[in-house]
């Protein structure tokens, strides 16, 4: 049985959906209830040990997080996407688990808006700490900062 048809078998009942392309990615979208559960099984069971990446992408009416998880000498990844309501866009951390990707939630906290609950250190990663809004939302409308005039010095 491959990987796909354990995670399917192990969690049929709160795998949302699933899909995959001819890039080796699969796709499974879970609810944030399940999420932390399915992600310990795909790490410590099924030995998905490399966390490539994290995004979070703005819908218009939700967000959507997808985290890319790879195996050691393997070309497959394993996408886990959660879905989460835009107004309150709160998802559960996967840092506890793989450490890797630390940043890149903090980066989609950043750009995005993207609240990860029990995250060790979240706060900006690349715009500065009184910057207003998220920049990569939909409905973001750009201020161009007030920035120090050399008298201010």
């Amino acid at each position: 049985m491959n990987f796909e048809e354990k995670l399917k078998s192990e969690f049929s009942d709160k795998i949302l959906g699933y899909e995959n392309d001819k890039f080796f990615r699969h796709y499974f979208t879970v609810d944030n209830t399940n999420l932390i559960d399915i992600a310990n099984y795909i790490k410590h069971d099924l030995g998905f040990t490399l966390a490539n990446m994290c995004l979070g992408t703005d819908l218009k009416d939700k967000m959507e997080i997808i985290w890319y998880i790879g195996k050691p000498n393997i070309p497959d990844l394993i996408a886990l996407k959660v879905h989460v309501d835009r107004e309150n866009p709160v998802v559960s951390s996967l840092t506890n688990i793989w450490s890797g990707l630390d940043w890149h939630e903090r980066e989609t906290y950043d750009l995005v808006g993207i609240n990860f609950d029990q995250h060790p250190d979240l706060r900006r990663l690349l715009m500065p700490d009184n910057w207003e809004g998220h920049p990569l939302r939909e409905d973001y409308v750009y201020r161009k900062p007030k920035y120090r005039q050399p008298e201010d010095y």
